[in-house]
């Protein structure tokens, strides 16, 4: 469930800097070394309509973009610090159970969160995501040996477990990088054909021409290298991390404590 560490994150930010100013810089030389400079004035002047129509176009593209990579990643967010509110609201109802059923469960609910932990390592999640399915298989059969009469507590932590099993599903979900493949590539092209249409317009400093375009790219390639973050929300160190599920264990060991 995690994605790039924070070196590969820095090593792939880089990356696309780079590029971004090697284009730049590219298309300025290029334009030098093809267009017929005397005449750049005007071909800058028969440019400028396309340049403003596909800066508008991509500029739209982009922000909406990233307003909805934005509203995603809140929303991952938000679903893993309910999980972990779900998580301490059951266990402290198993103070209401019969003792058999209040230790099975809370070993359950501690076996849970762990292997929720533990599937933002890449290297251990498929078996901790078995595990943690496996708990909430075991939780379901320990609540259903007791019918809701018996011990009304058992229906709300059914209900409650009905809403963690929900959460898991939805957090599972959100790993999964939401904008299509298309959408990226309408993405790079708009980038690379605004930065190469800026590259073909005139000034008369090369080096300026350079440093602007380099700039104009850069942040551009900032702005994409933020929606692929965003698309993949979970990371051991950025972005929604398996912290927010420590204060479940904080206060796992507070019940216990009597606390």
């Amino acid at each position: 469930m995690g994605g790039l560490s924070l070196p590969g994150l820095s090593l792939f930010l880089a990356g696309v800097l780079a590029a971004s100013v090697l284009l730049a810089v590219g298309s300025v030389w290029i334009a030098n070394k093809t267009v017929y400079r005397p005449g750049a004035k005007r071909q800058t002047g028969t440019l400028s309509p396309f340049l403003t129509t596909v800066a508008l176009v991509y500029g739209a593209l982009l922000g909406f973009t990233v307003v909805v990579a934005w509203e995603q990643f809140s929303s991952a967010e938000a679903n893993v610090t309910n999980e972990s509110s779900t998580l301490t609201t059951m266990y402290r109802q198993t103070v209401s159970l019969p003792a058999p059923e209040q230790v099975r469960m809370r070993e359950l609910l501690r076996t849970y969160t762990g292997a929720a932990q533990a599937e933002w390592d890449k290297r251990q999640r498929d078996g901790a995501s078995a595990t943690a399915r496996s708990a909430i298989t075991d939780m379901y059969r320990v609540l259903g040996q007791q019918t809701p009469d018996a011990h009304p507590v058992n229906a709300e932590i059914r209900e409650q477990l009905n809403v963690l099993t929900s959460q898991r599903n939805t957090r599972v979900l959100d790993a999964k990088p939401r904008i299509p493949g298309l959408l990226w590539s309408g993405l790079l092209f708009g980038a690379v054909l605004l930065i190469g249409l800026i590259g073909f317009t005139h000034l008369g400093n090369v080096m300026s021409h350079m440093l602007l375009s380099s700039a104009i790219a850069i942040l551009l390639g900032l702005l994409l290298f933020l929606i692929f973050w965003l698309d993949h929300p979970f990371g051991e160190q950025l972005g929604v991390t398996p912290a927010l599920l420590d204060y479940s264990v904080q206060v796992f060991d507070g019940v216990d404590q009597g606390t």
